[in-house]
């Protein structure tokens, strides 16, 4: 790193250390600690010829509703299926960026899920930091629905994946909150060598600077970690999703979840 990126990630830690976490960091210390799995990044097969049929599919069977949705949006041209563009959702439209595995099914699922949300209004946006919850939950229904053996390689993959990347987000949580307190408690960040090394790590990431790293960052291994645990319930509906979510003691939960 340059000086001048230095001196920018200095400025930028120096300001999230001003945003309020939506969790303690007790309990991130914990997340930390129960990821790290030593998981290596493995490569999707190459098997289903069209991820957006079977995508259909699983919805169709899952939830009319939603089936119907993304029907529409798809005739009208709000959901965008690309090898060009980024994946990202807003209200009216979804852009899903395909990468020609059979990945591609579980990120269609996942995209759509967003899209399903805020449509429907599933997760309210001052609760936003639970967004990736419900799509990580519709994703998991997804691998239920794959049931024939040819698709158990892929759920391996995707599952290990999942756990490979939000390893790799909690290291750089780690490292991120370490530079915050340190200029909490002594008002300014001094960087040497080691340090440039280590700030390489949180500089990866493309978000809203006013949601801030940890925040980002933080969806994904909580989404992976509470879904788990959703899936063990009976039945969620829509209208409690977000209810449930919030009534959920981490604590309590923490340790019965197993990947």
């Amino acid at each position: 790193m340059n000086e001048e990126k230095i001196k920018e990630c200095v400025e930028r830690i120096k300001f999230e250390s001003t945003i309020p976490k939506f969790l303690k960091q007790d309990v991130i210390n914990q997340l930390i600690k129960k990821f790290e799995s030593g998981l290596l990044k493995q490569k999707y097969p190459k098997k289903i010829k069209n991820p957006l049929k079977i995508v259909l599919q699983f919805y169709k069977t899952y939830n009319q509703k939603y089936y119907n949705l993304i029907v529409e949006g798809l005739n009208k041209n709000q959901i965008i299926l690309s090898k060009n563009e980024k994946s990202y959702s807003k209200k009216n439209k979804t852009y899903i960026n395909l990468v020609g595995n059979d990945s591609d099914s579980f990120i269609i699922v996942h995209e759509l899920a967003h899209f399903i949300d805020l449509n429907q209004n599933i997760i309210p946006i001052k609760y936003s930091f639970l967004c990736e919850v419900f799509a990580f939950y519709i994703e998991k229904k997804f691998e239920s629905f794959l049931k024939d053996e040819k698709y158990k390689k892929l759920k391996e993959v995707r599952r290990n994946n999942r756990l490979y990347f939000e390893s790799k987000m909690l290291k750089a949580i780690e490292q991120e909150w370490y530079y915050e307190n340190l200029y909490k408690k002594k008002g300014k960040i001094v960087i040497n060598e080691r340090d440039k090394e280590k700030l390489k790590i949180i500089t990866h990431f493309d978000y809203d600077l006013k949601v801030g790293l940890i925040n980002y960052l933080l969806r994904y291994p909580l989404a992976n970690w509470l879904s788990e645990y959703l899936l063990s319930l009976t039945s969620i509906k829509e209208e409690e999703f977000v209810k449930i979510c919030l009534n959920t003691n981490l604590y309590e939960i923490l340790e019965k979840i197993k990947f």
